[in-house]
C-alpha cells in the first residue's frame, strides 16, 4: 500500500483534518510502493542470514581472527562456548587478529546489499529492520552457545562477543546506511549492548534454573551468570515467581518422593545462598515448598534419618548407598561448625564494615533465618516440639540394636544442641545414659547368675543355638534397661516367648532386683535383636531378627529334636499354618505370617499353600529345577519352594503393609472415645475444629493427617455413632 508523504506546507490541512492534539504528522515521510512493501520480509531474512554469518551463530568452526595458539598469550576466541578454549586461555585479539577478521568481512556480500536494499525501502525503514534483526540474533546467539553449557568464565566470553563482533558489525553497518565513515562503536554502545546480553542470557537461566538445582555438581558455575542479572527488584520478582511456578509444576506434586523433594531442596538452598547472601530471594522461592513438606507426613522422618545416617557412605559427592536415606544430612551437619550453628547476629555487630540493609524487595513478614542446610530444615515446622519428638524415636531405634558404640547418635545430639537448647533433648539423653548403664548392669547380673556367654561384651538381646550346648544353655539373654518416662511408646505386641527364653528372663529378673533394689523389670518382648543360628542338611543360616520373626521360627522346631539343633526332624520337614502358630503364640494372625513370609525370602521356609508354611530343609538344585521345567510329577512341591521364594521380597512388603494397616487401625480406635466425649460436650464441629481439639487434647499430640481422621470419622458415622449435620459438621447420633 502506498505512504502519503506529508509536506511543510501541508501541515496546515494536516491539523485542519486530524484536529486531535494526539495526531502528529509523520517525522520521516516516506513513499512505499506495493513492491517494496512484499520485499520487507524477504529483505529482513537476508539481512538475518546475512549477519549470522559474520556474528558467528550455528558455526560451531567460527573463529575471530587466526586459528593458532600464541605461547603465553592463549589460544582464539570462537563463536560456540562450549568449543571455546578455557575462558582464561582466550587470547586478546592481536592486531593481525583484527586485520584478518575485518578482511574476511570485507568479502560479505551484504554490503553490496545495503545500498540496492537502501534505496528499495529507504534507510530509516531498513535501520528499524536492523535493529530487530540484531536483537533476534542476540537472543539466538545466547540460546545457541550457553543453553546447557555451564562453564566458569562465560561473562569473559559473552563480553568479547559484544564487544568484538556484535557492536562492531553493528555501528559497521549503520555506518554504511548513514554515510558517516565511523566504523568503531562507542564505549556507551558497547555497554549497551552488553546490558542486553546479560538480561538475555538471565532469562536463559531462569527457565533453565531448575535443572541447575537438581543437577548441583555440575551446573554450580551457572548461578553465578545469574548474579549481574538479579541487580533490580524487577528481574528478581522475575526470577521468584518463574522458578516458584516451576517448582510448583515439576516437583510438588504426590509423584515425587520426600526424598526427592528434600534433595532438590537441599541444592536450592546451596544455589540461593550464593545468588543472595541475605536470603530473600530463599524466602520467597521456599514458601510454598517448605508449606507443602509440612503436609507430607514423612518429612520429619525422612530428615531425622538422614541426620542419623552414616556420613561414611557419603563424601558429599556421590550418591548414597541407600537412595531412601538422606546422608549427605550427616555429612552436611558434621561440616557445620559451631559458629554457623548458632544465631546470626551480624546486624548487632557494630564493628561489622560489610554491613548492607535488607534488599528493598523483601516482603514485610520476612523474617531473616540462617541459609544454612541444616537450619533451613531443622526450622521446617513451627515448633521444635515435632522434630525433636521424631528425634527421640528414630534414636531410641537406634538405640535398641546391636551397636559396640553410638558415636554418630552421640555427634548428632551435640550438634543440635546448640540449635536447640540442652534442655530440648533431656530426653535424648536419657536414653543414652540408659544404654550405657545398662552395659554395667547387664555385666554384673549376668556374672552374679552365672550366664556364661563368649560375647558378654554384646549389649543386644539375642539367642544363639549351637549343637554342643544344651537348650537351656543355647540361648543367651542381655538386656536394656530403660527409663520407661523419657522413652518414646513401646509397641504392645504381645505373644508367648519360648519357654527357655522364659527362663533366661525369670533368673535375670531376680538378678536385677537383688541388685537394685525396691525396682522391677517389665519385659517389652516386641523390641531389641535376636541372633539365630539355623543348621540345615545343606547349610547353615545366621540371621539377626526381630524377637518375633525369632519366635515364630522357633515354633517350627520338632519337640522330638533332643537337642534343637534344626527346626526339622528325620520324619520330614515340620509345616505349620498361620491358624496353628497365631493360637500357639498368642500373636496376631498379620503378624505371624509377615514373619513366615520374611523367613521364605531367606530361603528357610516355602509356601506350599496359602498360610501353610514348611521347612526348607535342603534348597532345590539344578537337576530339581530341571524336573520342575519338564513337568515332573515329583517336583511339584520344589517348583512351589521356588515359586515362594521368587515371589518373597512382594509378599514381604504386603505382609508389611497389612501390619502396619492393623497397627493404624488400633491406634485410631484409642481415639474413639476422645471424639465422642467432645462432640457430646461441645455440640457439632466440623473436621478440621475435631483435628485441631485432638491435637490439643491428646498427649503427644494427634499423629495422623485429616484424611486418615476423615477416614475414621467416616467409619463412625457408617456404625451409627456419629451423624453428619449441616455444613458437613459431625455431631452425635440421635
Amino acid at each position: 500500500m502506498s505512504k502519503t508523504e506529508v509536506l511543510p506546507s501541508n501541515k496546515a490541512t494536516f491539523a485542519s483534518v486530524f484536529s486531535q492534539p494526539r495526531i502528529r504528522p509523520p517525522k520521516h515521510p516516506q513513499r512505499f510502493t506495493a513492491t517494496a512493501s512484499k520485499q520487507l520480509p524477504v529483505i529482513k531474512s537476508m539481512l538475518k542470514d546475512q549477519l549470522r554469518s559474520l556474528l558467528g551463530i550455528g558455526n560451531e568452526d567460527f573463529v575471530y581472527g587466526n586459528d593458532d595458539w600464541i605461547p603465553g598469550s592463549g589460544g582464539p576466541f570462537r563463536s560456540h562456548f562450549g568449543s571455546c578454549p578455557e575462558p582464561q586461555q582466550i587470547r586478546q585479539p592481536t592486531s593481525e587478529d583484527h586485520t584478518t577478521q575485518l578482511s574476511r568481512e570485507s568479502g560479505s556480500p551484504l554490503w553490496p546489499q545495503l545500498e540496492r536494499w537502501k534505496s528499495t525501502i529507504g534507510s530509516s525503514t531498513l535501520k528499524k529492520q536492523l535493529a530487530s534483526v540484531l536483537i533476534d540474533l542476540l537472543a539466538e546467539f545466547i540460546t545457541w552457545s550457553y543453553a546447557g553449557v555451564y562453564r566458569e568464565g562465560l561473562e569473559r566470553h559473552l563480553d568479547f562477543w559484544v564487544e568484538h563482533l556484535l557492536s562492531r558489525i553493528a555501528k559497521w553497518t549503520c555506518s554504511h546506511l548513514e554515510d558517516d565513515g565511523r566504523n568503531a562503536p562507542d564505549p556507551a554502545e558497547v555497554k549497551k549492548w552488553k546490558d542486553m546480553a546479560t538480561a538475555r542470557l538471565g532469562a536463559l537461566r531462569v527457565d533453565e534454573l531448575f535443572t541447575i538445582v537438581v543437577e548441583w555438581d555440575a551446573t554450580a558455575p551457572a548461578i553465578e551468570d545469574l548474579r549481574a542479572f538479579t541487580t533490580n527488584p524487577a528481574t528478581r520478582a522475575y526470577l521468584t515467581q518463574d522458578f516458584a511456578n516451576v517448582l510448583q509444576a515439576r516437583l510438588l506434586h504426590p509423584g515425587a518422593s520426600t526424598v526427592e523433594i528434600l534433595q532438590i531442596y537441599i541444592s536450592i538452598i546451596r544455589a540461593f545462598r550464593i545468588l543472595d547472601p541475605k536470603g530473600v530471594l530463599l524466602d520467597r522461592v521456599a514458601r510454598k515448598l517448605r508449606r507443602y513438606l509440612r503436609e507430607r507426613d514423612d518429612t520429619v522422618k525422612v530428615i531425622v534419618v538422614g541426620l542419623l545416617s552414616d556420613p561414611g557412605n557419603s563424601d558429599g559427592q556421590e550418591t548414597p548407598s541407600d537412595p531412601t536415606v538422606l546422608t549427605e544430612l550427616a555429612v552436611e551437619l558434621n561440616n557445620t561448625n559451631a559458629q554457623s550453628s548458632g544465631a546470626d547476629d551480624a546486624d548487632f555487630d557494630w564493628n561489622n564494615m560489610d554491613w548492607v540493609p535488607d534488599p528493598i524487595d523483601a516482603a514485610p513478614d520476612y523474617a531473616k533465618t540462617k541459609n544454612d542446610v541444616i537450619g533451613s530444615l531443622i526450622t521446617l515446622f513451627d515448633t521444635k516440639e515435632v522434630f525433636v519428638r521424631q528425634l527421640q524415636s528414630s534414636i531410641a531405634e537406634r538405640l535398641l540394636k546391636k551397636n559396640k558404640d553410638f558415636e554418630q547418635e552421640i555427634s548428632v545430639l551435640e550438634h543440635l544442641k546448640l540449635r536447640f537448647g540442652d534442655a530440648a533433648l533431656q530426653g535424648c539423653e536419657v536414653m543414652l545414659r540408659d544404654v550405657l548403664d545398662s552395659r554395667k548392669v547387664d555385666t554384673v547380673v549376668r556374672r552374679d547368675r552365672g550366664m556364661h556367654d563368649p560375647d558378654s561384651d554384646s549389649p543386644v538381646v539375642h539367642g544363639r543355638r549351637t549343637k554342643e550346648e544344651g537348650e537351656g544353655d543355647g540361648v543367651h539373654l542381655h538386656a536394656k534397661i530403660l527409663s520407661r518416662l523419657f522413652w518414646p511408646a513401646m509397641p504392645e505386641q504381645g505373644f508367648t516367648v519360648p519357654r527357655v527364653v522364659q527362663q533366661q528372663q525369670e533368673s535375670y529378673e531376680a538378678g536385677f532386683e537383688a541388685l537394685k533394689q525396691n525396682r522391677k523389670l517389665t519385659w517389652i518382648n516386641s523390641m531389641g535383636q535376636v541372633e539365630v543360628e539355623l543348621e540345615f542338611e545343606d547349610r547353615t543360616v545366621v540371621e539377626e531378627v526381630l524377637p518375633w520373626h525369632a519366635t515364630v521360627i522357633y515354633a517350627f522346631q520338632d519337640a522330638s529334636a533332643d537337642d534343637g539343633l534344626s527346626p526339622s526332624s528325620s520324619s520330614g520337614p515340620v509345616s505349620k499354618t498361620v491358624a496353628e502358630l497365631a493360637a500357639e503364640l498368642n500373636m496376631s494372625a498379620t503378624h505371624v505370617r509377615m514373619a513366615c513370609v520374611s523367613w521364605v525370602s531367606k530361603r528357610v521356609l516355602a509356601e506350599t499353600s496359602r498360610d501353610t508354611f514348611v521347612v526348607l530343609d535342603r534348597l532345590p538344585d539344578e537337576s530339581d529345577n530341571a524336573m520342575q521345567d519338564d513337568g515332573g510329577g515329583g517336583g511339584g512341591s520344589s517348583g512351589r519352594v521356588h515359586d515362594s521364594a521368587a515371589a518373597a521380597a512382594a509378599a514381604v512388603a504386603q505382609a508389611a503393609k497389612e501390619a502396619e494397616e492393623e497397627e493404624r487401625k488400633a491406634k485410631m480406635a484409642v481415639y474413639h472415645q476422645f471424639v465422642v466425649s467432645m462432640l457430646t460436650n461441645q455440640g457439632a464441629m466440623p473436621l478440621s475444629r475435631i483435628a485441631m481439639m485432638l491435637g490439643i487434647v491428646v498427649p503427644g499430640g494427634f499423629p495422623f493427617s485429616n484424611e486418615e481422621l476423615k477416614e475414621f470419622l467416616a467409619g463412625m458415622v457408617k456404625d451409627g455413632v456419629l451423624d453428619i449435620g449441616h455444613g458437613g459438621a459431625y455431631k452425635i447420633a440421635s
